[in-house]
């Protein structure tokens, strides 16, 4: 199921890429399709068009699809500016929808998110991915491997890390719940399941 528009790979022996790959690939092929619906409508003669309500509706539907795809995207993706002409062809495929829809994308897919880039993301996903080898493969381990500071890891590395992974947990949550069991069953939360016994 390959991500046309952003050439992600399918890679199987990488779950948490692969699943995200798989429902950014859903979720834009979804707004694909109400795009298509809308530019039918549009060429209909009014009287034969859907209503407004139902038009609005749809658009909604259609912005929580974009939402999920730039949801996705951080955790999959290393955005960069694209050049005007790159940019201009990627917006045009929405034409239909009207030029303002065409001039806001134009406008975003130049720029970058304000802020610092998720350049840790990557490091989260391997070490979730390989603590989901084998419950053997702890969270001091991961961090010995996947921590990007490159020094001797301090307290704060294997802070850093775990709250990296429970970000990317909480965000699989929504796209690949069946991941988030499985790390579950292999990793228990012992201080949530303290606080839980305290609460009984």
């Amino acid at each position: 199921m390959p991500f046309s528009p952003f050439s992600l790979p399918e890679d199987q022996s990488h779950p948490v890429s692969y699943a995200l790959s798989c429902a950014c690939d859903e979720n834009w092929r979804a707004l694909s399709d109400i795009v298509a619906k809308l530019a039918v409508e549009a060429a209909r003669p009014i009287e034969q068009r859907i209503s407004e309500a139902d038009a609005a509706r749809e658009i909604e539907i259609a912005l929580s699809y974009i939402k999920n795809v730039a949801e996705i995207q951080t955790w999959i993706v290393y955005r960069k500016a694209l050049p005007m002409e790159e940019a201009f062809q990627r917006a045009q495929r929405f034409r239909e929808l009207g030029e303002d829809w065409v001039q806001e994308m134009l406008s975003g897919l130049q720029k970058l998110r304000q802020g610092r880039p998720a350049t840790r993301r990557q490091s989260h996903i391997a070490a979730f991915e390989f603590m989901l080898l084998t419950k053997k493969n702890s969270l001091g381990q991961a961090v010995k491997r996947f921590c990007p500071c490159g020094n001797k890891h301090q307290r704060e590395c294997q802070q850093n890390l775990k709250a990296g992974v429970h970000s990317l947990t909480k965000m699989l949550r929504k796209y690949a719940p069946e991941l988030v069991e499985q790390y579950e069953a292999l990793h228990p939360d012992r201080a949530k399941k303290r606080r839980q016994a305290r609460a009984l």
